[in-house]
């Protein structure tokens, strides 16, 4: 249990460390990839509702205290998607593939809109076709192409913290 927690934490804490400098210095399409996102769908698919949102609120407090304008906001969406990521816990097979690259191109484009809404259309920015067409979309390729190697890194560390887990994974 202890393992877990502690590798996970080591795991959010390597993701945001690379989110803010390599990835910064990389950028295609002038956007960073969302690495939190990937860790939280990638947990929450791997290991069910519970841990997705413990994770999504670890990285939301995270992204708050970093880019959040208001604390609690980046949060509560992280958890949001940690907790309906974990559902697909239970419906479809490990092996899968490609069901975590989508739900990691779901959830991005989801927390872009939320952010959206919250951050700029209360604020009266209308335009959000642009911000989907400059912002939220190439993000979320980008987090999708990055979620290839992450996932395959997550179900590792999954494997050696987790023995419950370890006849699901690859």
């Amino acid at each position: 249990m202890i393992k877990k927690w502690l590798g996970t934490i080591l795991l959010i804490i390597v993701s945001y460390l690379l989110q803010t400098t390599l990835f910064f210095h990389i950028k295609l399409a002038n956007v960073i990839p969302n690495l939190l996102i990937v860790v939280t769908v990638s947990i929450a698919y791997t290991r069910g509702q519970k841990d997705g949102m413990i994770t999504g609120l670890l990285c939301g407090l995270l992204s708050d205290c970093v880019f959040g304008s208001v604390i609690g906001l980046h949060s509560f969406i992280y958890m949001f998607i940690g907790y309906l990521c974990g559902l697909s816990n239970i419906i479809y097979w490990k092996h899968n593939f490609s069901v975590p690259l989508i739900l990691v191109g779901v959830s991005d484009c989801v927390f872009g809109f939320l952010c959206f809404a919250f951050e700029f259309l209360l604020r009266g920015r209308l335009d959000i076709l642009y911000y989907f067409r400059t912002v939220i979309i190439p993000e979320a390729v980008y987090s999708m192409l990055v979620a290839i190697v992450l996932y395959r890194i997550v179900c590792l560390l999954n494997r050696f913290t987790c023995p419950e887990h370890e006849e699901e994974d690859f």
